[in-house]
């Protein structure tokens, strides 16, 4: 091959991977349903999603428990047995979730890879666990009064993390940032919780914030305007302190974040259940883009590339639905590159020979 018919591929390549990086974040795959039957819990299901392991709260045989699939070998399998679980998270080979075992919700866990559970906290009324790596909080309602506690897997120490006692039952967790929904000063805001300085911060402002979703030095969260019933998506960036709005549209809420991709539930109207998606927005370049078209879809969670969600197309948004995945052009959270220079030098080889 001749050295101009070289430049001119080179030119050829570099306009595509140009062109291509313009296009921004979409959807490159079909929706796939996980669920073999429509037995995913509405409310309490929340699906969750870590590597290539999805789990959710599962209604078949009439008991709720905790079930998992396997991306990868497209099996699915039981976790929990109790018939009573709810609020399932993920974290590495760990999954925690609410259980009524012993008369009272505890949080409870289980190893992937030894296939053995194992009690977290044995509080009254533990709900809504989150984890990254050996810590994992939930809200609690011990003494009745609503805080935020945590445990450490490894020490098996319990602590408290919040005291206002008007906690969301919400929380979320990132390496040592610990953030949910509290009134403290008459308003439900945002706020924070360093595990390594113990120190507790403010986030939000408006008042009405709720559902924080929280990765790297990103948080996100839902800010509800109860008079004109209005909902949309505020972010927070931890380094820089500054506050940024997400969404304008109005109905937008319940919000998750891996590496630069915000999703959340779009066409959200309080008194109708209909034209209900999932949407995402680019942190980097900016730009919002629709991953669902049912009309019937809540509840997101994001894991690379990965976006999960219940969908009541077949079922009912109170009752029953089904878990479904949806893939992005993204790696881990970050937008494709275009190919690179050195690679494409070597490739028509171009460049110093060595």
């Amino acid at each position: 091959m001749n050295k101009s018919l070289k430049i001119f591929l080179i030119m050829v390549i570099l306009t595509f991977a140009t062109f291509s990086g313009v296009l921004g974040t979409k959807v490159i795959s079909e929706e796939e349903r996980l669920t073999k039957e429509t037995t995913a819990i509405g409310a309490i299901s929340f699906p969750a999603i870590y590597g290539n392991i999805v789990v959710w709260a599962d209604n078949r045989g009439g008991n709720s428990n905790i079930w998992g699939y396997n991306l990868k070998t497209k099996t699915e399998f039981q976790i929990s047995d109790s018939g009573n679980a709810m609020y399932p998270a993920i974290y590495g080979d760990i999954v925690v979730w609410s259980d009524n075992i012993n008369g009272n919700y505890g949080i409870y866990g289980y190893n992937l890879n030894t296939q053995e559970r194992f009690q977290v906290s044995d509080s009254d009324n533990a709900v809504f666990p989150a984890i990254y790596g050996n810590i994992v909080v939930w809200a609690d309602n011990r003494g009745g009064n609503s805080n935020i506690f945590g445990c450490n897997l490894k020490t098996k120490t319990e602590f408290q993390i919040s005291d206002s006692g008007n906690v969301i039952p919400y929380p979320a967790i990132y390496g040592d940032i610990v953030v949910w929904s509290d009134n403290i000063n008459g308003n439900f805001n945002i706020y924070g919780y360093n595990l390594n300085t113990q120190e507790r911060f403010q986030v939000s402002e408006s008042g009405n914030a709720m559902y924080p979703a929280i990765y790297g030095d990103i948080v996100v969260w839902t800010k509800v305007d109860n008079n004109e019933n209005k909902a949309d998506i505020w972010g927070y960036n931890l380094k820089t302190k500054e506050r940024f709005q997400i969404t304008e549209s109005n109905d937008a809420g319940v919000p998750a974040i891996y590496g630069d991709i915000v999703v959340w539930i779009g066409g959200i109207q309080f008194e109708n259940t209909e034209n209900i998606d999932i949407f995402g927005y680019n942190l980097k370049t900016k730009e919002r883009f629709q991953i669902t078209k049912s009309g019937k879809a809540i509840l997101p969670e994001i894991y690379c590339d990965r976006v999960v969600w219940l969908d009541y197309r077949d079922g009912n948004i109170y009752g029953l639905l089904d878990v479904y995945i949806i893939y992005l052009d993204v790696v881990c959270g970050e937008t494709k590159k275009s190919l690179p220079m050195d690679w494409i030098m070597k490739k028509f080889g171009l460049g110093n020979k060595e």
